[in-house]
């Protein structure tokens, strides 16, 4: 009786933006995946379960930078990075402890990963933070972990990795002209280095399978075919396709 009324509440459609510019939560998506989302591909419709989740870290998210903001430590909260062609994003917020600036980035997370990171962080989140602390101009960072289960938090403090944050610069510096310039769809990518399979929680899959360059009912451009010249061309790093972008 109340359980169909708030799966249709709660579901909700799922906005579509065209754009030229990559979101730092992408760091460490599939190429394909980022330009489906970036030329403007529908999406399905966000689930109900799937939107209550969403919601459990959003609140998550607000109950923590709330006590922060009691502590009397927060310097910024959803602080939007400079304006730059590569890259859109917002810290969730930074901190001042003993006379240091930090970027703290607030995850929630399945037990089982939270159960994962004991050693290291997420790669993607590790990643993530990189960016952060370059484009913020901030030596050091921390990812705050909570379990979604049980509320058990656990931290990581990171410095920053100039060599890591060079390399995810250069390779979405190609990936931008190959996406947004030429308009090429990536070739499918080296799963090796996946954290986990992205293909079974892709909202694109159909579209990928199918190699299509322009969403269902719009009207094609004339695109060259991904190969192994883009991989040679500009001479490419190893790593743009091949697994973790």
């Amino acid at each position: 009786m109340l359980i169909e009324r708030l799966e249709e509440y709660f579901q909700r459609e799922e906005r579509v933006r065209v754009r030229d510019y990559f979101y730092v939560t992408e760091v460490a998506k599939c190429p394909r995946q980022i330009f489906y989302s970036a030329k403007g591909f529908p999406r399905p419709p966000l689930d109900g379960q799937t939107a209550r989740k969403l919601a459990v870290g959003d609140a998550a998210h607000q109950r923590i930078v709330q006590a922060l903001y009691g502590m009397g430590i927060v310097v910024a909260a959803e602080a939007p990075i400079p304006p730059n062609p590569l890259f859109h994003g917002r810290a969730d917020v930074i901190v001042s402890l003993e006379g240091k600036n930090y970027v703290v980035e607030i995850k929630t997370v399945h037990p089982y990963n939270f159960e994962q990171m004991v050693a290291a962080p997420r790669r993607d989140h590790y990643l993530q933070l990189q960016l952060y602390l370059h484009y913020f101009d901030i030596p050091q960072g921390v990812i705050l972990a909570e379990n979604k289960a049980n509320q058990e938090l656990r931290e990581f403090v990171v410095g920053r990795d100039d060599e890591e944050i060079r390399r995810v610069l250069s390779t979405f510096e190609r990936l931008r002209r190959i996406i947004f310039l030429e308009g090429r769809l990536p070739p499918p990518p080296d799963k090796s280095d996946w954290e986990y399979d992205q293909c079974r929680y892709c909202p694109y899959v159909e579209f990928c399978r199918e190699e299509l360059v322009a969403p269902p009912g719009a009207k094609e451009e004339s695109v060259p075919a991904y190969g192994e010249d883009l991989r040679q061309s500009e001479g490419e790093p190893p790593g743009l396709f091949d697994g973790l972008v």
